[in-house]
């Protein structure tokens, strides 16, 4: 488990950009597989009139999952760029009304002096409609721009963002089994589930490392042009 966790994290953090197709295709395959299997299975027999014999369940769950793979190479990878882009659009737009409007709403709704539930006011938090207000209505505005420039970056750098991500997966996964190492060249007995916890600046070191290693790697082949990290 140990050397696995390494060993994944690693290639992960070496190899991210150049995996990324590949995850994203295995995950595709392997969830459509479980969807349609579990379609074919469980809901199908229980939406037919007559329940299906052992036999031609089975054909019925071979069937769907075939199916759900096919659909799942086809529509997770479209799922996950729209959910990227969703994601940035939705963090962007709270981001700037906490930052614009965020400190407004906190006197409006929130009393210092009270302790527990009185330091909300919710009947003002009810009965107030911030969409007419002028201010909140230009804090929102800007939000919403701000939003939807965030996604469509997202969008536009989905590549590089999916790359971020596995570099930041396997920098945790090695950063994880650290302490467990050390107990190893310690000579300590190993309990891996106890002494696995994240060392932060292992894994920030291993996350610079990982992004610098794609950009070299791969500058040319898109990170440095259209699809830059930056």
């Amino acid at each position: 488990m140990l050397a696995v966790n390494t060993l994944v994290g690693a290639v992960l953090v070496v190899s991210a950009y150049g995996l990324k197709d590949h995850v994203l295709g295995w995950i595709s395959w392997l969830g459509g597989a479980i969807v349609g299997g579990f379609v074919g299975w469980v809901v199908v027999p229980e939406l037919t009139a007559a329940p299906p014999a052992g036999g031609e369940r089975l054909l019925l769950a071979g069937a769907a999952v075939l199916i759900g793979t096919v659909l799942g190479r086809v529509l997770i990878p479209l799922a996950a760029r729209f959910a990227v882009s969703i994601a940035a659009f939705v963090f962007a737009t709270l981001a700037v009304l906490v930052l614009t409007a965020g400190e407004s709403l906190l006197r409006q709704f929130y009393r210092p002096g009270a302790s527990g539930a009185d330091a909300v006011a919710v009947d003002a938090a009810i009965e107030s409609s911030l969409l007419s207000q002028p201010a909140f209505q230009r804090f929102l505005l800007i939000a919403v721009v701000v939003g939807a420039v965030a996604g469509l970056l997202a969008l536009r750098y989905y590549d590089s963002i999916i790359t971020l991500s596995l570099v930041a997966l396997g920098a945790g996964l090695v950063a994880t089994t650290v302490p467990v190492w050390r107990a190893v060249a310690a000579g300590e007995p190993v309990a891996f589930v106890e002494q696995a916890t994240l060392s932060n600046p292992a894994f920030a070191a291993l996350f610079v490392a990982g992004i610098a290693v794609q950009y070299v790697r791969h500058s040319v082949d898109g990170l440095g042009g259209s699809d830059t990290l930056a």
